[in-house]
């Protein structure tokens, strides 16, 4: 039994931002060598019951398994009819998640000065972390550049609110230093509340959207923000998570991420050759 950190690869890695039913992912994944996928879930049929059991049909039939499970952003709104569709389509997604037999959902916030804000998001997780607890399921709740869930002082403020052992930081390296946050003290700063952390590389703060580059050219010091995680305690999925950027060069881009995780989860799996 695994207790340390395993590592994972999200199919943004591989799909992009489309609609590919996850196709690339499963075409390209075995080579990579890491076992264990996070889906990026972000459309209808990706949700549908159909959808779920093909996913995980695809797995068992090319030896992979389903690690975790990111949706689309809370929209909760400013209203009561607003907040009632958001908890009903998230009472949809533990069962999705349970359906696909994993224990993490990982979703981020609206854009500032939408749906409500932060103080609909909490309203929203009031709501439905106590079924993820009774469940044993955990909301992992993703940093993001430009939106209700960038700064610590949004997290200060969501965690004195929301004190639920279902409901955890997901640290994203690449958001937090397009934000100008250092991922180290983040790390510490968080530990007792980190449930999953996203690797992916930034070339550095940016006031309009994020610049997300290969590992290792950016500035995000990713031996020093996992070991500090994994000195405290930090048991979760080190999730690659690069949006792909070519992909006559993903195979190149992802190993470095593979090989960096790696040093820092001696637990996890061993991959297949490169």
């Amino acid at each position: 039994m695994s207790t340390g950190p395993r590592v994972s690869v999200a199919t943004i890695c591989f799909d992009g931002f489309g609609d590919e039913n996850f196709e690339p992912t499963f075409a390209h994944v075995p080579a990579l060598g890491i076992r264990e996928i996070e889906f990026n879930a972000w459309y209808p049929r990706n949700l549908t019951p159909a959808g779920l059991d093909s996913m995980r049909q695809r797995c068992e039939q090319s030896g992979l398994r389903p690690a975790t499970l990111q949706v689309s952003p809370f929209a909760p709104g400013p209203d009561s009819a607003d907040l009632t569709r958001e908890a009903s389509r998230w009472l949809w997604l533990l069962d999705a998640a349970e359906r696909l037999g994993v224990g993490v959902i990982k979703a981020t916030g609206s854009a500032r000065g939408t749906r409500g804000g932060l103080g609909a998001v909490i309203d929203l997780l009031r709501v439905i972390a106590p079924i993820a607890a009774g469940r044993g399921l955990t909301i992992a709740v993703e940093n993001h550049a430009n939106n209700v869930l960038e700064h610590p002082e949004d997290y200060d403020e969501l965690f004195s609110a929301i004190d639920s052992p279902a409901v955890g930081m997901c640290l994203d390296t690449g958001h937090f230093a397009a934000s100008g946050h250092d991922p180290v003290a983040i790390a510490t700063q968080y530990a007792g509340r980190l449930a999953h952390l996203d690797l992916k590389d930034c070339a550095g703060p940016r006031h309009g959207e994020p610049e997300f580059v290969r590992f290792g050219h950016g500035i995000v010091d990713f031996d020093a923000t996992l070991s500090t995680a994994v000195s405290n305690g930090y048991t979760g999925y080190l999730v690659i998570e690069l949006p792909l950027i070519d992909r006559s060069t993903m195979a190149a881009d992802l190993r470095a991420g593979a090989e960096l995780a790696l040093r820092h989860a001696p637990d996890s799996p061993s991959p297949l050759p490169f």
